[in-house]
């Protein structure tokens, strides 16, 4: 019979410890990788979201000649306006040559996961009008949807979710999302100001210690083209 060499116990001992070491460091190095990974991208999501949702508002607010909700000198969580509509009598459209639109950002829970509120975009064409420099013109006052979120009215769009209050800051006494109150910095009649606040909370979703708190701010104050 051939003599063949082996592996003695104690050299299968230290292979086998080899072995599970690196099986475990690599499983390590892997949990590590994807949970930072899907942190990162979590993290850039509700980021992007946010700027989407402020550029949405400020694009649309600008050019605003009516802003209904919030009244000036209060705030809430919804912000109601119309271009080329007048702010005085609702006469429109103001311009002949473009078309009148109402705009309707609100808040309210998220369908599917509790303890979630989304942000919300509604708008829609507000048709005819004969104009504003006839003797009886055609005027505009509403209504806006009838409940913020799908099926609510007009073309809705899901800007962000996990919205949550804004933090009470030293020049911003109230929690409103819209605010066109002095106690919030406001001191001019077509002024809003928007804070949009996401919170991404681990534990309330079930990830514990294993991914960190998303917390995100956007502040800013927006300028409506509306008359005094």
């Amino acid at each position: 019979m051939a003599k063949r060499s082996g592996f003695s116990l104690p050299e299968l001992v230290l292979a086998m410890f080899i072995f599970g070491f690196m099986s475990m460091s690599l499983a390590t190095i892997y949990a590590t990788a994807n949970r930072h990974m899907f942190q990162g991208y979590r993290s850039s999501i509700i980021k992007t979201n946010g700027d989407y949702a402020m550029k949405a508002i400020q694009n649309n607010l600008s050019v605003a000649t009516r802003l209904d909700f919030p009244a000036y000198g209060s705030g809430g969580n919804a912000l109601a306006f119309a271009t080329n509509v007048d702010q005085m009598n609702g006469c429109y459209p103001i311009s002949q040559l473009d078309p009148a639109a109402w705009y309707y950002f609100c808040v309210t829970a998220d369908a599917v996961m509790p303890g979630v509120s989304d942000l919300y975009y509604h708008t829609g064409p507000i048709n005819g009008g004969t104009g504003c420099m006839v003797a009886n013109p055609t005027t505009w006052t509403g209504p806006y949807p009838a409940f913020c979120g799908p099926g609510g009215g007009g073309t809705v769009t899901l800007l962000m979710q996990y919205i949550v209050a804004p933090n009470v800051q030293a020049d911003a006494q109230s929690q409103f999302i819209f605010s066109r109150s002095a106690a919030d910095g406001v001191r001019e009649v077509p002024v809003v100001r928007v804070r949009l606040h996401s919170f991404w909370d681990a534990g309330a979703r079930g990830f514990g210690s294993t991914q960190r708190n998303v917390d995100f701010t956007l502040d800013s104050l927006v300028s409506s083209n509306r008359t005094q």
